[in-house]
């Protein structure tokens, strides 16, 4: 490659430390997706080299924005916990802003974390066990937690199978003049049914035993 003269840029720029962010390599919806925000602290808090540069950054940039113009997790710092540590913002008449003043919070609560992200101090072990513990929990809190159940399907009534008589007969013939005996028919539907004379059915009837007119009473 020949020598061209120009200079290569070594200078120091504004935003250079953005290059060693450890969120460039993640997925987005990692620090906008509620579900995702202790996964996004853990990126921020533990593995990032430069949360402080990003820290800075997103202060001065949301310095007395409203809450509602800030999101995801910056710097292990969610939109809401940004909006209520920022004491210049809008809306802490209802909620009023978190002013670490006097006596710090004691160490392994979540205010103790929230101190440490906001004023830029490196994470003790026992605050940070805090959050570990808090994440915990909220899963376990998540996984218990019932769905309302649908009401039941109303079963719908069964009809029972009508219950044929036992016919009786030796023979199919007389079997089924038996059955249509027992349904009600007369000597004559009985004949007709089975396209034979009535003679024939009254002689089957004698038969098996069938009383004249008894099939009229069981319809009845």
């Amino acid at each position: 490659m020949s020598y061209t003269g120009s200079i290569p840029d070594t200078l120091a720029h504004r935003h250079d430390w953005m290059a060693d962010m450890a969120c460039r390599t993640e997925k987005p919806e990692t620090f906008f997706e509620k579900k995702h925000e202790h996964e996004a602290r853990v990126i921020c808090a533990v593995r990032c080299r430069v949360r402080a540069q990003c820290l800075a950054h997103v202060q001065r940039l949301e310095r007395g924005d409203a809450e509602d113009r800030r999101d995801g997790v910056v710097a292990g710092l969610t939109a809401h916990e940004r909006w209520r540590l920022d004491a210049t913002a809008p809306g802490h008449s209802d909620k009023p802003a978190l002013v670490f003043t006097g006596e710090p919070p004691r160490c392994g609560t979540y205010s103790a974390l929230l101190r440490h992200l906001w004023m830029g101090e490196q994470i003790d072990p026992e605050c940070w066990s805090g959050e570990i513990r808090r994440e915990r929990l909220n899963r376990a809190t998540t996984a218990t937690r019932k769905e309302p159940a649908e009401p039941a399907p109303v079963p719908k009534p069964v009809m029972a199978p009508r219950k044929q008589p036992q016919a009786k007969g030796g023979t199919p013939h007389e079997r089924r003049i038996y059955r249509l005996w027992a349904e009600g028919l007369t000597d004559l539907q009985i004949a007709r049914r089975m396209a034979i004379s009535v003679p024939q059915v009254e002689r089957v009837c004698v038969r098996l035993g069938l009383l004249p007119n008894a099939h009229t009473k069981k319809a009845s």
